[in-house]
């Protein structure tokens, strides 16, 4: 494993947490959205190693676990979709522009992660749209079992 690979790999896993305990006050109610989100992620890991549609370099990130999705599918995916459904905003526009700004941004690390670094690795006819297409309709499913859980309401809180 590389310096710039341990830096991604760890430095994600600690910048989750990081801001999680640093905004922790209100996040208790998003929880399962945490837990939903993970569930979600190891799914579709599940599926594309299954189909190979993508892999990942086997880097030991934790003792006894051999593949990056893991600790990123428990950690890391579970907090920024706790995150997102917490500041998503109200009006339908700007929840398009939310899912839009985070998607791209989340896209371009992807890609960059897959052609500089040996820790991601797409297969066959998978390229990064498919990525882009699967992460915009993520968000927008999380945020729905969130609405499911809270009876289709939900309060706002903004990011500052």
């Amino acid at each position: 494993m590389t310096i710039v690979e341990g830096l991604i790999q760890y430095g994600s896993i600690s910048l989750a947490i990081i801001v999680l305990i640093w905004k922790r006050d209100g996040m208790k109610k998003y929880v399962p959205v945490g837990l939903f989100a993970s569930f979600y992620a190891n799914i579709w890991c599940y599926i594309a190693i299954y189909f190979n549609l993508w892999g990942y370099h086997h880097h030991k990130i934790l003792p006894l676990i051999r593949d990056i999705s893991v600790p990123v599918n428990v950690i890391v995916v579970p907090i920024m979709a706790m995150f997102w459904v917490r500041y998503c905003p109200l009006k339908f526009k700007e929840k398009l522009l939310w899912a839009f700004t985070w998607t791209s941004v989340l896209t371009v690390v992807e890609v960059l992660i897959e052609r500089r670094t040996s820790i991601l690795a797409y297969h066959g006819s998978y390229h990064w749209y498919h990525s882009y297409i699967l992460w915009f309709f993520t968000w927008f499913i999380w945020l729905g079992f969130h609405l499911w859980l809270n009876d289709w309401k939900r309060e706002f809180d903004s990011i500052f």
